[in-house]
């Protein structure tokens, strides 16, 4: 018996949603007719990061994601503006024990 679950699966969320951030963060380069060594040397990443980042095989974290938007002169908000969906949020033994 094949059993298919209607809960999303939140590894394919996250991947979705990496990839999204990935475009978002190409498309705002792309606008300003930049190169990506051109946005890594503004934001004082690799070209090789800023290129995984766009592709969507990595996501950046909040200090990550904090030196692109000051690059591009706009908003984490701003930025991520088209993202439908985030990935879930772990509960963890902290957030249960709090009711966060």
């Amino acid at each position: 018996m094949n059993v298919t679950s209607s809960t999303p699966d939140p590894e394919s969320i996250s991947r979705a949603f990496t990839e999204q951030v990935g475009d978002a963060i190409r498309s705002a380069r792309r606008t300003r007719e930049w190169t990506q060594a051109e946005l890594a040397a503004r934001a004082g990443l690799s070209s090789n990061y800023v290129a995984r980042l766009e592709r969507g095989e990595l996501g950046p974290s909040l200090w990550v994601a904090h030196r692109l938007v000051t690059a591009l002169g706009t908003t984490i908000d701003a930025l991520l503006g088209g993202v439908r969906e985030a990935p879930p949020i772990a509960r963890t033994k902290f957030a249960k024990r709090y009711e966060l």
